[in-house]
């Protein structure tokens, strides 16, 4: 079969949606041809492989207004039209140029579903809405979706999609971590963005007392954030960008991981923490609850995330035993087994 991933970023550009399609095309790629279409980062080549994938860059235009940053593509519909594909696998909709393409080109397609409907605060959040009005009509156009979550699932029935185009394949992750004894601190990794909920947590944290809590990660939200913790007087430690070294690292020795997030339809952060036997605080959003399980502490209000804090902050054992329980878990969400469940989505779609 060949399989066309079609997304504006990929490798080294590093994201949940870039890890997918890496990991799913990696293993499709043994016994079939895969291609990837994306934009052309600075100081990358036009073509290359990677682990038995086609990796296809086109010239691009980038306007850096959030992160990952607007992009338009030359030659997208001309790319994939040359490439003949017996399927096409889109995963992005805020690119109208990588849409329209696709919109015209008479190939089997499937829509992987990252993101709800309406993610964003401010204006951000109003040009989500609009994006996503348009998106819609256009999401009706492809023969199958595959969502990220059940919550996704759900949402999308919710706006007029029919359930039998719907199939729920979760994200992966390799599974391979291990128990560590954990520090006096707890760690956040991630964009710093409002939709990340940072003044929540350290809200929580001005009723949690005195407890560490690290931040990784850098985003426009970085500058206020660290002038609210000041002004609440909590011991929050902003480490800016790290690398996934030092992500393992930070998540091996953290008493817990703190996701505090206003959306989230899955949470791939979620399980690296678990894997590294890291329990998990996490606001009961999206498509969390399905990550976490029982391997974490799921909280609805500021309160609630204190108290959790609180009581991991304290309890030995039951960072212990919820450290365990994610390492077990993690293995549930397999990508031997998402690459699988993918592959019989496409072969359903061919034959039909």
């Amino acid at each position: 079969m060949r399989i066309c991933y079609v997304n504006p970023f990929f490798y080294p550009f590093h994201g949940g949606i870039e890890h997918r399609i890496y990991n799913v095309a990696r293993r499709l790629a043994i016994d079939n041809d895969v291609y990837v279409i994306t934009s052309r980062l600075p100081k990358t080549k036009a073509r290359e492989e990677i682990d038995g994938i086609k990796v296809i860059r086109l010239p691009s235009f980038f306007a850096n207004i959030y992160n990952p940053p607007f992009v338009w593509s030359k030659n997208v519909y001309e790319t994939i039209k040359e490439i003949k594909p017996d399927i096409i696998d889109f995963h992005y909709r805020w690119a109208p140029n990588y849409s329209y393409a696709i919109d015209k080109l008479n190939f089997p397609k499937v829509f992987t579903f990252h993101n709800d409907f309406g993610e964003g605060v401010g204006i951000e959040r109003v040009a989500s809405f609009v994006n996503d009005a348009i998106f819609k009509i256009f999401l009706k156009k492809f023969n199958r979706i595959i969502c990220i979550s059940n919550y996704i699932k759900k949402r999308l029935m919710k706006y007029g999609i029919e359930e039998e185009k719907l199939a729920v394949i979760y994200n992966g992750i390799d599974a391979n971590g291990e128990w560590n004894e954990k520090e006096d601190y707890m760690l956040f990794v991630g964009r710093l963005v409002k939709t990340k909920g940072i003044d929540f947590l350290i809200k929580a944290l001005k009723i949690a007392g005195e407890i560490e809590v690290r931040i990784a990660g850098k985003g426009p939200m970085m500058k206020k954030w660290k002038r609210m913790a000041a002004r609440y007087k909590v011991n929050v430690k902003f480490l800016g960008w790290v690398d996934e070294k030092e992500k393992t690292k930070l998540m091996k020795k953290s008493r817990a991981f703190i996701l505090p997030s206003r959306y989230e339809s899955f949470g791939i952060v979620l399980l690296e923490a678990m894997k590294h036997g890291c329990p998990v605080i996490a606001r009961n959003v999206g498509g969390v609850s399905e990550v976490v399980g029982k391997a974490g502490i799921l909280v609805d209000s500021i309160e609630e995330m204190a108290s959790a804090i609180k009581r991991l902050h304290s309890d030995h054992e039951l960072v212990k035993k919820l450290g365990r329980a994610g390492l077990e878990r993690v293995k549930k969400f397999n990508w031997d087994d998402i690459a699988r469940q993918t592959m019989e989505v496409y072969e359903g779609v061919i034959n039909e």
